[in-house]
């Protein structure tokens, strides 16, 4: 894929990223370029870079037996502050667009890169590792997954769980196409999306879409990123959701500590899906947290906080009783259009 950078003279700096479709990658850095390792954060459906910010405070912050660390989030294509594009919308090409900001903004000589993702941009995070492995080791040196699946995204609520995995996938196709093919409903359940966020008294909807709804500061800044997607963007990417699917294809994340969280009252991804998730990378580490929907890392930003640091520590055991990793070869470096 092709792809260039405006405002980015050097790659630590936050620019825009555009792809070879003609989107527009909104990405923000924080911190030293000197920093130990550097956290790419990924945000979730209908949400933005924002949701990322008390994260980013905490994680380019000292503390005890951690330097601060360097942050780099970005808007997810049709979110926050970047554009579409022009390509039909699929859970790959969102992988791709990670490559694109991960290239642009790291590099592996500036130390380990590790790579959070919650929702979609867990899913984001499993399609770059499902199309690139050879990334995962040499330049990625770790992942954390929040609240997301490897397959079979339970996007729509009202389908039982426990029904058969292509009759529930037919299911959310049949939703998803009448949401693209009905601007009037689109824009009726981006309405009942946003109220529950707005009038916590409408929250049992909110309840029955992601399991324990989120707290009102948290809520009132889902609805605010929600508002400023067209609902016809939202029912695409609910669309592409539901085609998500790496199952089999994640063996790049079994090489490096790869950390998988859910909370227990999630009903979109819930902790089956995480526990298939886990089942499918080796040596992952899965944790189930009491009593927390869906919004889990916006609800408890220091999970995140702590689950950067005990990868920071998975990473600094395996220096200490392991060979020096290879480097990553420099045609690896520079492919992508990727200038340097």
């Amino acid at each position: 894929m092709s792809g260039a950078v405006a405002g980015m003279q050097d790659r630590r700096l936050a620019g825009t990223v555009v792809t070879g479709d003609g989107a527009e990658i909104v990405v923000y850095a924080h911190g030293s370029p000197q920093a130990e390792a550097t956290v790419v954060l990924s945000h979730g459906w209908t949400m933005s870079a924002l949701e990322w910010r008390p994260h980013i405070e905490a994680l380019t912050r000292p503390r005890p037996g951690f330097p601060a660390l360097r942050a780099v989030s970005y808007d997810q294509r049709g979110h926050g502050r970047s554009t579409r594009g022009a390509a039909p919308l699929d859970m790959a090409l969102l992988g791709r667009d990670l490559d694109l900001v991960l290239r642009r903004a790291t590099a592996p000589e500036d130390g380990p890169v590790l790579l959070v993702g919650h929702s979609m941009g867990g899913m984001s995070v499993q399609q770059l590792a499902a199309a690139q492995p050879e990334l995962f080791g040499p330049w990625v040196s770790g992942v954390a997954l929040f609240s997301t699946c490897v397959e079979d995204v339970g996007a729509v609520p009202f389908i039982p769980q426990d029904r058969g995995a292509q009759r529930r996938a037919q299911a959310e196709r049949l939703v998803a196409d009448g949401l693209l093919r009905s601007p009037g409903w689109a824009k009726a359940v981006h309405r009942l999306l946003t109220g529950p966020l707005s009038h916590p008294s409408t929250a049992p909807l909110w309840h029955a879409l992601f399991g324990r709804g989120p707290q009102t500061d948290s809520a009132r800044a889902d609805a605010h990123s929600l508002r400023a997607i067209p609902p016809l963007t939202v029912a695409e990417f609910f669309a592409a959701l539901t085609t998500h699917d790496c199952a089999g294809r994640l063996d790049a994340l079994g090489r490096i500590p790869t950390r998988i969280l859910v909370g227990a009252l999630d009903t979109y991804t819930p902790p089956a899906q995480a526990l298939r998730l886990a089942d499918d990378i080796p040596g992952a580490t899965l944790h189930t947290v009491p009593k927390q929907g869906h919004d889990l890392p916006y609800e408890r930003p220091v999970l995140v906080v702590e689950t950067v640091h005990a990868l920071l520590r998975d990473l600094r055991q395996r220096r200490d009783t392991s060979p020096a990793a290879p480097a990553v070869p420099r045609e690896l470096a520079l492919e992508s259009g990727a200038e340097r």
